[in-house]
């Protein structure tokens, strides 16, 4: 098998996580694709080595974040607003409302949130992707989802189960 095509196996297995991950980190569709090819390319740059890791997707949302935050970093330095105009039907107002409220968070708890319920990491890998024991992740996913439950008004909901339905 040619580098070329385990490449794209992997990006096949895992672009779609990438993305889920890239979107509910930043809120833009078009700012999330970018990250994900950004991402893709020094994935490509980096596969012969990275591809012999013990956990290459690992890498790439490492990767993936780092270039989220220094994106981040870089537009609140400059001010400038910037308007998209979205190739797809933009997210409904329920979603714009989350993204609002997790972009309200402590960077701690929203990457742990989105490696857990959006990338579907456990406890266990979210911890090892970001480094830190299992304690703080589920500490940092508790305070995280508190708080977004509420400020999207759902306080009840976790305590109630029927709500959730």
């Amino acid at each position: 098998m040619t580098d070329r095509s385990a490449f794209e196996r992997f990006v096949d297995e895992c672009g779609g996580q990438l993305f889920g991950q890239a979107f509910v980190l930043c809120g833009q569709y078009h700012e999330a694709q970018d990250l994900v090819q950004e991402t893709l390319v020094r994935l490509w740059q980096n596969w012969e080595r990275v591809s012999s890791y013990e956990d290459p997707k690992g890498w790439a949302r490492h990767v993936l974040h780092n270039l989220a935050v220094s994106r981040w970093r870089k537009a609140r330095s400059r001010l400038v607003s910037q308007y998209t105009e979205y190739a797809v039907e933009p997210p409904d107002i329920g979603h714009l409302d989350l993204l609002q409220a997790l972009g309200r968070l402590p960077m701690r708890h929203k990457r742990a949130i989105v490696l857990h319920d959006v990338v579907g990491l456990s406890v266990a890998e979210v911890a090892a992707d970001m480094g830190v024991p299992e304690g703080s992740v589920r500490g940092w996913l508790s305070r995280g989802r508190a708080k977004l439950a509420k400020e999207l008004a759902l306080e009840g909901a976790a305590s109630d189960p029927e709500k959730n339905l």
